[in-house]
């Protein structure tokens, strides 16, 4: 591996420039490229957030050769999503790079082999290539109206953090418009929703169809669901109105959901607002994987929502925030259950995995009927857990923000994680929470 980065080095003239924003970049030249591993091959002395790319708080070969395996794929215009792709083409049709004089750019959005969309996005004014496939359609950027049906969907929006941007986002799930309206999320859209720029258009699988023809959306970004996808997608087609399938759900970890913010920045000529997203997640990721990795052990952790219906749901040993535990020196205990999502197990076998953790993480899905601001609140309401509640180091409970605002900050609902399973790692601990409270 050694002798082929230093063949490659004989291929480069180096001259360094400032450091770059994008990981990877370590030149500073605005491009990922063999010189980046060359330089730094000659400097060990660019500081951690630059050069320890592996995260293992030192700058060293490992860096090195690390970088040489992965700089072609952090070069492409998708890193880490599975389920979408962006190419960016210039006028004869050549591959270029988001920051580079594109001419047109095609957005694909997928799951496993099923193909929704394919659009070709074209500055308004210009015209589309003379080429295009049948099943690729065009729209021209930026749009002007917009419809969503879910709220990472207006997240991921709101993280472009652009008035244009807000501005156009013209109608929202019913539930996403009451959270904006009565409890505060998304407070940046609270004015929109109040001068009526921005009403609700129903739900999955119930779309308001004389709304959303009011509203006359450029695009309805729908929402990939079990049940209700193929009804919603029916429903917006016999409209005549263009739609997007997102299927950040099933992307596997916080890296790949924030990519998504590149799909939507891309229909508003925003492309380096979506990996500008994107580079600050990724960053924070290294960051808390560096502050964690000394951790002295792991800590067994428990995270979970109690039905008061239907019981104990746990996340699954594949889901994003288990992964994440993991990654920042947690000991998970579902990681018998297999599955990307969260399931919903008896009682016994639930209470036998969480028994004996240190740290207990309640995600609080029913936090506006059942709020659990005390230790005692959540003990009296979930008896069952009172044992577990007891003998745990630390209680922490979801804000109800969590599943709104901690997707536009991405990087901070990370960085809560990492808090609550090594406070010891950070000089104010678990302290200062933001989508978390501390019961414990």
């Amino acid at each position: 591996m050694v002798k082929k980065i230093l063949s490659a080095m004989l291929m480069i003239l180096l001259t360094p420039i400032a450091f770059g924003e994008n990981i990877g970049d370590v030149n500073g030249d605005g491009s990922i490229d063999i010189a980046d591993v060359v330089y730094l091959f000659k400097h060990r002395d660019v500081g951690l957030d630059k050069g320890d790319l592996n995260c293992d708080n030192s700058v060293d070969i490992a860096d090195v050769v690390y970088l040489f395996n992965n700089y072609q794929k952090w070069r492409e215009p998708v890193v880490f999503a599975k389920n979408f792709e962006i190419e960016y083409y210039d006028a004869n049709g050549n591959p270029v790079s988001y920051d580079d004089n594109w001419a047109y750019k095609i957005v694909t959005t997928k799951y496993g082999n099923e193909v929704y969309n394919k659009y070709c996005i074209v500055r308004e004014g210009e015209n589309p290539p003379s080429n295009l496939p049948s099943d690729v359609k065009v729209i021209y950027a930026p749009v002007k109206k917009v419809g969503t049906l879910s709220a990472f969907q207006v997240a991921m929006l709101e993280a472009l953090d652009n008035d244009s941007v807000r501005a156009s986002i013209r109608g929202v799930s019913k539930y996403t418009y009451t959270k904006i309206k009565d409890y505060g999320v998304f407070s940046n859209l609270k004015p929109y929703v109040d001068n009526g720029n921005i009403v609700p258009i129903g739900k999955w699988g119930a779309i308001d169809k004389e709304v959303l023809l009011n509203i006359s959306p450029d695009i309805v970004f729908l929402t990939w669901t079990h049940g209700y996808l193929a009804t919603d997608i029916a429903t917006v087609s016999d409209l005549g109105m263009n739609y997007l399938v997102t299927v950040e759900s099933n992307e596997p970890d916080f890296l790949a959901k924030a990519e998504w913010a590149k799909v939507y920045a891309a229909f508003y000529n925003l492309d380096s607002k979506g990996n500008d997203f994107l580079q600050k997640v990724w960053k924070k990721k290294n960051e808390l994987i560096r502050k964690t990795r000394n951790a002295a052990y792991r800590p067994k952790v428990a995270m979970l929502y109690w039905s008061p219906y239907s019981g104990p749901w746990v996340y699954c040993a594949q889901n994003y925030y288990a992964k994440w535990i993991l990654d920042v020196k947690g000991d998970y205990c579902f990681l018998d259950i297999p599955g990307t999502s969260y399931v919903n197990l008896d009682k016994e076998t639930t209470l036998e995995h969480i028994n004996g953790c240190e740290v207990f993480i309640y995600m609080n899905w029913n936090s506006l009927n059942e709020p659990m601001d005390t230790l005692d609140e959540l003990k009296e309401a979930r008896p069952d857990l009172a044992p577990v509640l007891d003998n745990a180091k630390r209680v922490y409970t979801t804000k109800f923000s969590y599943s709104y605002d901690g997707n536009v900050n991405m990087d901070l609902l990370m960085e809560d994680f990492a808090r609550m399973i090594h406070p010891e790692c950070f000089d104010d601990g678990d302290s200062n929470l933001h989508y978390f409270k501390k019961l414990k």
